[in-house]
């Protein structure tokens, strides 16, 4: 989970159409910083197939202060609002560790994985809890909430999720609607809070304390009307308050 959950409110986003890509290039600030550049890519075409992925970079005095590189993908099929995984991909940078992991389905069903920091490699068969109803990844559990959001107009969404090791709860509830205006972007957004419930007690993650929710602002690309993240904040981080601000989008129909 660790620093994946610091993209989550990236991947919170897009909307979903018979056949669509969206590209954000995403700056972030943390506290003092001009901590990280993101980029984010949600698509899904006419067959039934959807990806998305995801880059993480920190710049500057962060940068030299905690540095990573991160890259995070997934592809699958859906169906109306039943997404199914294939693959899973994370891979990490840090100024110590290089880590990997792939998460391998069979019908939207994690079946096991491959993990390896730096030269140690292992594979896990992986035996899904059958008291969730979800074992999807994170990032296909963000394809389904974009999927909703679209399709619905708001945020109200509940969906678990499995990082190959543990499971986690994600909560996302509609806030309203506010004008919204950023360096790049403006016009009528859905707000909306979401929470990541980590289960088992174990800790939410990068930059995150548990119990600390992420607010975002969508607003309609006005070609497609397409959701396409706008802004978001967390109020509280040991480094201060934490601003992500999409800074360019490219969307293809």
């Amino acid at each position: 989970m660790k620093r994946g959950l610091l993209l989550l409110f990236f991947w919170l986003l897009s909307a979903a159409a018979s056949a669509l890509e969206i590209n954000h290039d995403i700056d972030i600030s943390i506290g003092v910083f001009n901590a990280c550049h993101a980029t984010f890519t949600y698509a899904v075409d006419k067959a039934q197939k959807y990806r998305a992925e995801s880059t993480l970079n920190t710049i500057g005095a962060f940068d030299t202060l905690y540095p990573l590189k991160a890259k995070y993908n997934a592809h699958g099929t859906y169906l109306r609002n039943i997404f199914k995984p294939e693959l899973y991909h994370s891979q990490t940078k840090t100024r110590f560790n290089s880590r990997s992991k792939d998460v391998f389905y069979e019908n939207g069903v994690p079946l096991y994985r491959v993990s390896i920091k730096n030269d140690y490699k292992r594979q896990d068969a992986i035996v899904p809890d059958a008291k969730y109803p979800s074992s999807n990844d994170l990032l296909t559990t963000a394809a389904e909430i974009a999927w909703h959001i679209n399709q619905t107009g708001n945020c109200d969404f509940e969906q678990y999720s499995f990082n190959g090791k543990r499971y986690s709860l994600s909560k996302l509830t509609t806030v309203g609607y506010e004008n919204l205006t950023t360096p790049h972007f403006s016009g009528r957004a859905l707000k909306c809070r979401y929470e990541l419930e980590v289960l088992d007690d174990a800790e939410a993650g990068f930059l995150l304390d548990k119990d600390e929710p992420i607010y975002f602002w969508l607003l309609q690309d006005t070609a497609t009307h397409a959701y396409f993240f706008a802004r978001a904040l967390v109020e509280n981080t040991p480094f201060g308050q934490l601003e992500a601000l999409t800074t360019k989008i490219e969307v293809k129909p």
